[in-house]
């Protein structure tokens, strides 16, 4: 029995980096949007002084939110891809 230590290490470091990727890149990437859209919106004062955001905060929190989002999307159909090529005769992949 050959065991190839190389080949496992780079699978095991492959894993790491996906997971580190999507278990605490993504969450990462969603709490920095919503703290940009904190900055970016309107917010009133103590004294009743209005104070305007800044719009390219908010901007940049919507361009996360859509990073965010579409790497969801993209993960849940690479996921389901034989079921949805299966019972809908839709190949993605």
């Amino acid at each position: 029995m050959n065991i190839d230590w190389a080949e496992m290490a780079t699978g095991t470091g492959k894993v790491i980096v996906a997971g580190l990727i999507f278990g605490a890149g993504l969450p990462l990437l969603y709490t920095m949007g919503i703290r940009l859209w904190d900055t970016g919106s309107d917010d009133e004062q103590a004294g009743g002084v209005a104070v305007a955001g800044k719009h390219a905060s908010r901007w940049t929190a919507y361009i996360i939110f859509a990073l965010v989002l579409a790497a969801v999307i993209i993960g849940v159909l690479y996921i389901t891809q034989r079921s949805i090529d299966h019972y809908l005769g839709i190949e993605l992949f």
